[in-house]
């Protein structure tokens, strides 16, 4: 079998966005029309739910956003890794933390810069970009509050696997694990290939207001892959300040405190300072324990598959 690493860098990116705008085109456009055949809604009810959606009509278009997030970072990243060389979970960085400790200090990580994040987005909600921007934005919330509407533990579980486990694994595989080394292949440093990720990142998300913290969370996410040498941290990291957000929806039907942090239109100083030293303390401790990723970590080929290749040339 012939590898994709056997072609030119050019040709193998080329072959991945072929790959990836086929299944984007495909999925993205087979996958709403069976839900809208199968169920009865149509595809603008599907595309345009709100908290007051009828609970049927949002557990559609939440199984809709799964399988498309699945289909659309996952699955490419998967199938690339496996046609691109012999050891596909060593391509995307998917080896075991340098050490155990980094899983617990990544996760601390991302609890502690959640507040900064929900800070800094409230901070540029408050800049008037227009009326259109404006309605876009209201669109993408009312979607985001369908999708975090969980009233029974059943419905938890499903939310908290389509919109932390799956964007996580996905996200980070797609991300991290492929449009960062396809960079990184090109780049002395890993300024230019994090920077270059963080934006792609960012602009996935469809969220204005949002952007810059997505910006930094993605940032974050390549200096954990970064000083951890695991894609495995990275996805923790990505899960923890996804799933934390669910998990705090999910307790405000029980917790008043948590219910009024959430509606709080500005997070509270207290929180962002503490968020702040957490951060702080975990991303030094990550220093400390830091296992990096090696100099020839994108290399398509072993020291010892090379010279096989020079004897048999």
């Amino acid at each position: 079998m012939r590898y994709f690493r056997d072609y030119p860098w050019g040709l193998q990116l080329l072959l991945f966005g072929l790959m990836f705008f086929t299944l984007l085109s495909g999925v993205g456009g087979v996958v709403p029309v069976i839900l809208a055949k199968s169920t009865g809604f149509t595809l603008e009810q599907i595309a345009h739910v709100g908290p007051a959606s009828p609970a049927a009509l949002i557990h559609v278009a939440i199984i809709m956003q799964g399988i498309l997030n699945f289909c659309m970072f996952l699955l490419p990243a998967f199938l690339l890794a496996h046609l691109s060389t012999p050891r596909p979970l060593e391509y995307l960085g998917l080896r075991a933390p340098g050490k155990s400790v980094q899983l617990i200090l990544v996760v601390f990580i991302m609890l502690g810069a959640t507040p900064v994040f929900q800070m800094i987005e409230g901070l540029v909600s408050k800049i008037n970009f227009g009326a259109a921007i404006k309605a876009e934005q209201e669109a993408n919330d009312n979607t985001m509050s369908a999708f975090l509407t969980i009233t029974s533990f059943g419905s938890f579980v499903k939310v908290f696997v389509i919109m932390a486990i799956i964007p996580a694994v996905g996200e980070e595989m797609f991300f991290r694990g492929v449009i960062l080394r396809f960079v990184k292949q090109r780049s002395r440093t890993m300024v230019l290939p994090a920077l270059f990720t963080a934006t792609l990142f960012s602009l996935s998300h469809t969220n204005i207001y949002g952007f810059l913290s997505i910006f930094l969370a993605g940032l974050l996410l390549a200096a954990i892959y970064n000083l951890t040498g695991s894609l495995w941290c990275s996805i923790v990291a990505h899960l923890s300040f996804n799933g934390f957000q669910v998990v705090l929806v999910y307790m405000s039907n029980y917790s008043k405190p948590v219910n009024t942090y959430l509606n709080e239109s500005f997070i509270s100083p207290y929180f962002v300072i503490a968020g702040v030293l957490v951060f702080g303390l975990s991303f030094y401790l990550l220093l400390k324990n830091k296992t990096p990723l090696p100099p020839n970590w994108t290399d398509n080929f072993t020291p010892a598959e090379l010279a096989e290749r020079t004897n048999t040339l």
